[in-house]
């Protein structure tokens, strides 16, 4: 029996070992893979976090630099934290197990990150000995749960039918043995999962920030405010209703840019427990991180499993006007995800095409501005610390590039994933 992520969820396997036909009757036999529900209760995941010298990096998410350490994500287990002092000889100095864990921030001696639907608040300040000190249940909205608990995934198993041979299973993309997708055909799964602080740099795809002294953090429909004036105790003061299929989080002066795959979304944060919609910037359904610098922001769409058949591209938005976003130009990539800049030097991760700078001092030139392209396989995030230095997540690990000639990128380290 193999346990499959929510997201690999109904592959198809259909499998001809024979027919044999007697007269009007046919009979064969198909083989068959069903996928079980997997449901994790409440108290399986409300416990306290685990602290290990060193874990195997398995699954690289977000990343989040704070001074010296490099946080580092391992999707649902929890966090690595890394010692880059040295960015040419980073040390993992530990792991912070953390359950269902996808995104965090530090403010001070405080780590916040989730944990499925709830926000833990963590004691870092001897990051040898972190301690879970609050917990806020039920922040996030999942949309996984259900009766039975939440859903994280899928067991598979495979059994041999007979069938008839008029039987034309292949044309349905599924059915269902009482709680169990039964498939013969491909299909996909959301991960449910929810996926800038001013102490700290976050990656564009963040659903986590801090600002004017208040944490947010979004789910999929709404923007969730707590009040950090006691940072060992985030007050929950607000949950204002967003637009559905947001996913990520950038503040940038007294303004939310919401990134969501039908817009980039902007709120006033002057009154920062109560953000206000200000402005929106509608494109067709697409993946949509944002990074904003000046009076620019750069929004990258990207095709995937939430948004099939979108286009992708970079959009460079004018926001000088902030209540009237106004698209300045499009610019073809592969599939573009995570960006940051610097000055005028652009950092994207565009996806299978690996690592691509630009300058972009002339918005309507930066596809002939293009400084370098590095291929290492596939790119999803890119933290700027300076214009000299980069971090960039992939499939294969955690990459750093010394960026002073931008034009020739040059690798310093590589902390590799394992994918065994």
């Amino acid at each position: 029996m193999k346990k499959l992520p929510l997201t690999l969820a109904l592959v198809p396997m259909m499998i001809l070992f024979f027919s044999s036909c007697l007269k009007d009757e046919c009979i064969e036999l198909r083989e068959f893979t069903t996928y079980i529900p997997i449901y994790l209760d409440a108290d399986s995941f409300r416990v306290d976090i685990t602290i290990s010298q060193h874990e195997q990096l398995e699954n690289a998410g977000k990343i989040f630099l704070y001074g010296d350490l490099l946080l580092i994500n391992d999707i649902n287990k929890g966090i690595h934290v890394v010692d880059n002092r040295n960015p040419s000889q980073p040390n993992f100095v530990n792991f912070i197990g953390i359950t269902g864990n996808v995104d965090m921030v530090v403010a001070g001696n405080y780590l916040y990150a989730d944990s499925y639907s709830d926000l833990l608040t963590i004691d870092v300040s001897d990051w040898m000995n972190p301690k879970l000190i609050a917990r806020e249940k039920n922040v996030f909205n999942l949309q996984g749960w259900m009766e039975e608990g939440l859903l994280v995934g899928y067991e598979e198993h495979v059994e041999i039918m007979e069938v008839d041979c008029h039987d034309n299973l292949g044309s349905f993309n599924a059915f269902w043995d009482g709680s169990a997708p039964f498939s013969t055909r491909g299909s996909s799964f959301d991960s449910f999962l929810p996926s800038s602080a001013p102490s700290g740099i976050a990656g564009s795809m963040a659903r986590m920030g801090i600002a004017s002294g208040h944490l947010y953090g979004i789910d999929n429909r709404s923007l969730h405010v707590f009040d950090l004036e006691n940072p060992a105790l985030p007050e929950r003061v607000n949950e204002v209703k967003t637009a559905w299929g947001i996913e990520t989080l950038f503040p940038y002066n007294e303004y939310l840019f919401i990134g969501g795959n039908r817009g980039m979304y902007i709120y006033d944060n002057q009154t920062p427990s109560s953000p206000v919609y200000l402005a929106e910037f509608n494109h067709a359904n697409a993946c949509d991180p944002v990074f904003v610098s000046g009076n620019r922001a750069y929004v990258t769409l990207r095709d995937g499993v939430n948004c099939v058949n979108a286009s992708n591209q970079l959009d460079v938005i004018d926001i000088s006007n902030i209540k009237q976003p106004r698209l300045l130009k499009s610019y073809p990539m592969t599939n573009p995800h995570g960006l940051s800049i610097v000055n005028s030097t652009l950092f994207l991760c565009d996806g299978r095409d690996g690592l691509k700078i630009f300058d972009i001092s002339n918005d309507y030139q930066i596809d002939r501005n293009k400084l370098s392209h590095t291929k290492f396989g596939h790119t999803y995030d890119v933290i700027a610390r300076s214009e000299n230095h980069i971090i960039v997540t992939g499939d294969g690990g955690i990459r750093q590039f010394d960026t002073f000639d931008p034009r020739q990128p040059i690798e310093i380290s590589f902390l590799s994933i394992n994918n065994e």
